[in-house]
């Protein structure tokens, strides 16, 4: 069995990828897997720290506001299908599974063209680019939202899934696992037992408005000897200047900040939180949901399609989280109300609740069994 996953662009998109990856590896130790994904994106980094073998295409994001960027997407789109259908060829690929976002097209268009089997996964509600145009000629298409097979055509082939999260975020619904992971995250994270743990975080990149909320708001909580707050403020903002004055001014006083720029054990981050502040990517709402944390979701409103809008409004539904919008460029308002809802045992406790109604079990071996039919 010879297999390519690809997707990327966004963590969102890559870390599916690579627990399909993982899960395929496990189940089947013969079979050959590569991630092919954009050269200038998070994946290759992704891929190299699971040991997956990497192929790198140029390529950009489709802009919406210049011709001259649309121009340049097109041409280095064209290049890279041309490119995977050399690649397909030479590694004798059997199937290919793509996981969204705009790296995932020219090995998926690729594939059509050699007539090799693709299974789609698509990790928002509202289906991506490529989902809509692929979704009638995939064998299969993966869906992480009930009603998202409603957005497609009826003549594609929809199986219910979720999202693939990696397997030590999937083990934390055991609770020995858990309580190791929370051991560790103590001495890793810095952080206290004995305190509630607020955590922050805007994606593999960070969010400048969640950050810039958090700055604003936790002056006003230096009293607060019962709270930590562990913030993943992305690498450009952990070197912003603000975020080095807040520490310098909660030095000494009772609140706990802990600030990182990035960290590849969200397992641990996850272990120890009791309320999480995050965007409303659909990777992001399948660890949280997998992880039974309750959230406060702020969809970033630039997101194409407002999907992220959707994505946050199903979780709602179900109980697992609360909603707020950012307002002008900055989240100070969510911030607030998450330091309020963390004093809230009882909503916490049915927020995890939820959770584990909404969470669909292990995502990874249902889009791998797809696999298996067309090997």
């Amino acid at each position: 069995m010879r297999v390519a996953v690809t997707g990327g662009g966004t963590g969102g998109h890559v870390y599916p990828a690579v627990a399909i990856a993982e899960y395929l590896i496990t189940s089947h130790p013969e079979a050959d897997v590569v991630f092919i994904g954009s050269s200038h994106g998070p994946e290759e980094a992704a891929a190299r720290d699971q040991g997956l073998d990497f192929e790198g295409i140029d390529l950009t994001g489709f802009s919406r506001k210049r011709l001259t960027e649309r121009l340049k997407a097109l041409v280095l789109f064209t290049r890279g299908t041309f490119r995977c259908l050399e690649i397909l060829k030479r590694l004798g690929i059997s199937c290919v599974v793509g996981t969204g976002g705009y790296a995932a097209a020219p090995a998926c268009f690729a594939a059509l063209l050699r007539r090799i089997p693709i299974i789609l996964h698509e990790v928002n509600y509202e289906p991506g680019l490529v989902t809509r145009l692929l979704s009638r000629r995939a064998r299969a298409v993966t869906l992480a939202f009930e009603g998202t097979e409603n957005l497609l055509p009826s003549s594609a082939r929809t199986v219910l899934t979720g999202v693939p999260v990696r397997p030590e975020i999937e083990k934390l619904h055991d609770a020995e696992t858990r309580s190791s992971a929370k051991k560790d995250a103590l001495l890793e994270l810095g952080v206290q037992e004995d305190r509630r743990t607020f955590v922050v975080f805007g994606g593999s990149r960070g969010a400048e408005a969640i950050n810039r909320g958090v700055w604003d708001v936790l002056q006003d909580y230096t009293d607060r000897e019962d709270l930590q707050v562990l913030h993943l403020t992305g690498r450009t903002g952990f070197e912003d200047r603000r975020r080095s004055e807040l520490e310098e001014r909660l030095s000494g006083t009772n609140l706990i900040y802990r600030a990182f720029a990035y960290t590849d054990r969200m397992d641990l981050v996850y272990s120890i939180a009791d309320l999480v502040l995050a965007r409303a990517g659909g990777s992001t709402i399948a660890e949280l949901t997998t992880a039974g944390v309750p959230s406060v979701l702020v969809p970033f409103p630039y997101a194409s399609g407002a999907h992220q809008e959707e994505n946050a409004a199903r979780v709602e539904e179900y109980g697992a989280a609360r909603v707020m919008r950012q307002e002008c460029d900055n989240a100070s308002a969510a911030v607030r109300e998450a330091l309020r809802l963390i004093e809230d045992t009882s909503a916490l406790r049915s927020m995890k609740v939820a959770c584990a109604d909404f969470y669909r079990g292990n995502a990874a071996k249902g889009i791998v069994a797809l696999v298996e039919e067309v090997r």
